[in-house]
């Protein structure tokens, strides 16, 4: 027998579920208390062409860029750019936990600050250009039916 419509969780749903899994995973990115295991981390998952510097960059430029995208897609109802400031705040106090438990072993930089917020508005920027682009096609199928 089929499953009907009622049987599948909503999207929505969905989105919020793998948004509150993935900030998990940022919480556990933050809080892994050594620095060397990160740096080995992100040398092994960075792309192979970049210096480990530039995996540095661009792995925090991403870190965030996932969780505004389902937030802003889960959480419809709440301003994209919302998500994208919170996105920001939450790169803001990855920095200043590190900072003010140096027994992490890691080294906080303002410039993972600005990385993580640039990663952050083009989740939640993304997430507006896909709402804007399924809002789009819906209106183009209604009109046809």
């Amino acid at each position: 027998m089929p499953a009907s419509a009622t049987d599948r969780p909503a999207p929505g749903r969905v989105l919020r579920v793998l948004a509150a899994a993935y900030c998990g995973v940022v919480l556990v990115a933050v809080l892994w208390p050594s620095g060397a295991d990160v740096s080995a981390f992100k040398d092994g998952v960075g792309p192979w062409f970049l210096t480990p510097a530039g995996k540095d960059v661009a792995l925090n430029l991403v870190m965030l860029a996932p969780l505004t995208l389902l937030a802003a897609l889960g959480w419809p109802r709440v301003p994209w750019w919302a998500w994208a400031l919170a996105g920001c705040a939450v790169g803001l106090v990855a920095e200043l936990t590190q900072w003010a438990l140096p027994v992490l072993g890691r080294r906080p930089e303002l410039a993972n600050v600005i990385e993580n917020g640039v990663g952050a508005w083009a989740g939640a920027t993304l997430a507006l250009a896909l709402r804007a682009y399924t809002t789009r096609g819906s209106r183009r199928r209604g009109r046809r039916a």
